[in-house]
């Protein structure tokens, strides 16, 4: 199904993207000795046109440029071809250059085991989203410091972060937002400071972040115990040495990149338990109905009427868009062409504009949006019309 070529010219981060690859496939609920095929500079004769292709360039110095034939190849493919380097002084001496034009990832330090690269390709490969949205939920007489040097280290890893200070623009419903991009969130970020159970606010976030399935990333602080409420989220222990002397309040500039670094690796198995309990749900309901299942490789899930008679429905988590929409329209079908294709989400915690506005789309637009509280409805419907 997936293809990845890695040109390593940097010895050995060939070995470490892999395992780190391998990890996240099996993280996504995917099998990577069936669904993953990794291939080197000698086996590009292998590249398939109905496979995702993805091609990474490793490389610290001139030695990079002697992958030349095989970025054409790649590019030709096509695939999107990412250069990391050891320093993006001197890009140009280390790329051929058919990529001067690409932007280049700096190889990061803090990341051991590629996990930003890693993401990037599951994000090219369409496995995981694009929108890299994650949420600090704190208390601000508390933690002020730290949320903001978090939002502003992973602002810088290109990621979209609330913080409530700083993410709700002015006029707009201030609660309203807050769900709506906490529900849009990859991953939660809780700051666990002492009294942070005695704000209302936080309490409701955990609740909330809890209901929705979202992955909790608890980053406690020193001496404080743990609520037996949060025990199924991700635990890091704070101790004294991580913050900073010099800057009273903040976490010292290593720990806060390696908490960037466990938040990337965490993305996948938290977007793909939630996709779960969406197939999850709308497999029990058409069950219910006498309807038969079938999820496919490039996780849509088919509701059959007969062999030739069905139904596929699109699972999207968070928030969905006009991009996402777009991408259900384009989804590949082998053989048999579905009767309908349906983008579904749950729609708690969305804001009525935009559930609206996705309602206006649905009746202008071939891929139609199902809410999951509508999923009997519409099996109903779909028993009724497209099985007769």
């Amino acid at each position: 199904m997936y293809q990845i070529a890695i040109l390593d010219a940097m010895a050995g981060q060939a070995v470490i993207l892999g395992g780190t690859l391998q990890a996240r496939f099996r993280d996504l609920g995917l099998d990577p000795s069936r669904d993953l095929e990794f291939l080197d500079e000698n086996q590009l004769g292998l590249l398939r046109a109905d496979c995702g292709r993805v091609g990474v360039l490793f490389s610290k110095g001139p030695d990079g440029q002697r992958f030349a034939a095989a970025v054409r190849t790649l590019l030709d493919s096509p695939a999107v071809v990412v250069p990391v380097v050891a320093s993006l002084t001197g890009f140009k001496d280390m790329v051929p250059s058919e990529l001067y034009s690409t932007n280049g990832m700096e190889l990061d330090p803090a990341d051991p085991d590629r996990e930003k690269i890693a993401a990037l390709v599951l994000e090219l490969l369409g496995l995981l989203r694009k929108r890299r949205r994650l949420f600090i939920s704190y208390k601000r007489t508390e933690s002020a410091a730290v949320a903001q040097q978090l939002y502003h280290a992973l602002d810088e890893r290109t990621f979209d972060v609330f913080l409530d200070t700083l993410s709700v623009r002015p006029a707009e419903q201030f609660q309203e937002q807050l769900w709506h991009r906490m529900t849009d969130s990859d991953v939660v970020i809780l700051l666990y400071t002492q009294s942070v159970h005695q704000s209302g606010w936080v309490e409701q976030e955990i609740e909330r972040a809890n209901g929705m399935k979202i992955t909790v990333v608890q980053l406690i602080w020193p001496g404080v115990p743990r609520d037996p409420k949060t025990q199924l989220f991700e635990p890091l222990y704070l101790d004294f040495a991580d913050f900073d002397p010099e800057c009273p309040g903040r976490l010292t500039a290593s720990k806060a990149s390696s908490i960037c670094t466990l938040v990337e690796s965490l993305r996948a198995s938290s977007l793909a338990r939630r996709e779960a309990e969406l197939v999850g749900t709308l497999r029990d309901r058409a069950a219910k109905h006498q309807l038969t299942t079938a999820v496919q490789p490039i996780r849509h899930v088919d509701v059959h009427c007969s062999a030739r008679n069905f139904a596929r429905v699109i699972p999207s988590v968070g928030v969905p868009d006009s991009e996402a929409i777009h991408a259900c329209a384009l989804a590949p079908v082998d053989g048999v062409q579905p009767g309908q294709i349906v983008l579904l989400y749950d729609s708690f915690n969305v804001t009525k504009t935009w559930t609206l506005h996705l309602d206006w789309l649905g009746g202008h637009l071939p891929v139609k949006t199902l809410k999951v509280f509508e999923v009997d409805t519409w099996l109903n419907n779909l028993s009724s019309n497209l099985c007769r």
